[in-house]
């Protein structure tokens, strides 16, 4: 577990990170102090104070009262740094899918009634991005979210865009760890796409209470994975 000596205080705070994974540390558990981190890794204390610092101002963690450090609950609502993602409260993704079905099946309702030609050649392009992306087996999250936002854009709101896009950093993460979570299974990988190719379809008839129901579908099934997941990691 030595450490190399290049960027010393991001490696320390790397193998952290990775403690706390392989050890399943959960919000109240505490880390062992600077200089047991510090034997650990042979490295002087400098550097873990160092990184113990980035975790706290990251929200992974906060100081106790006599020294040390404890891992902290991390709201969602106040997500900054994309290593905290696995330490938020599943709850507030759920909530988060939840917000996403109410907004995103107007908003696809509205697109299939409003969309320009132009607008469907956005949507286009961005599915065609995101089979691409199984094609190289690639996460896909960008192109996932651009086809989101497309659609969104489509429904010549203003408000609604707005209120997308003040979610869009939580969105991404959002989308980044259930898309993860498919990685290697190639039949949820197909079934996702084929959600994104009927919602687009709907949308190119006019149909929007067909799009309504597609979009429903397609985030309705991302929020049941998402619960089987967690479930399956409580009963593990």
């Amino acid at each position: 577990m030595k450490i190399e000596r290049k960027k010393v205080s991001m490696q320390v705070f790397d193998r952290i990170k990775e403690m706390i994974q392989q050890e399943k540390m959960k919000p109240g558990d505490k880390l062992p102090t600077e200089k047991q981190l510090s034997e650990m890794f042979g490295v002087s204390r400098t550097p873990v104070r160092e990184a113990l610092s980035v975790l706290e101002a990251s929200g992974l963690t906060t100081s106790k009262q006599g020294g040390g450090s404890v891992i902290q609950a991390t709201s969602l609502s106040n997500l900054m740094e994309e290593t905290q993602f696995e330490f938020v409260d599943p709850k507030e993704v759920l909530n988060l899918l939840e917000t996403r079905i109410i907004l995103e099946t107007e908003a696809a309702r509205l697109a299939a009634e409003r969309r320009t030609p132009e607008e469907l050649e956005e949507m286009k392009q961005n599915l065609d991005a995101i089979r691409l992306s199984q094609d190289e087996n690639q996460i896909g999250y960008k192109e996932d979210i651009a086809f989101h936002n497309a659609i969104v854009k489509a429904s010549h709101n203003p408000i609604l865009n707005q209120t997308i896009e003040g979610v869009t950093n939580l969105y991404e993460k959002a989308i980044r760890f259930s898309l993860m979570k498919n990685m290697g299974v190639s039949e949820k990988r197909v079934q996702v796409l084929s959600e994104h190719e009927r919602i687009y379809a709907a949308i190119c008839q006019g149909n929007g209470p067909k799009a309504k129901e597609e979009m429903q579908t397609h985030l309705s099934n991302a929020r049941k994975k998402f619960e089987e997941e967690l479930n399956q990691a409580a009963n593990s």
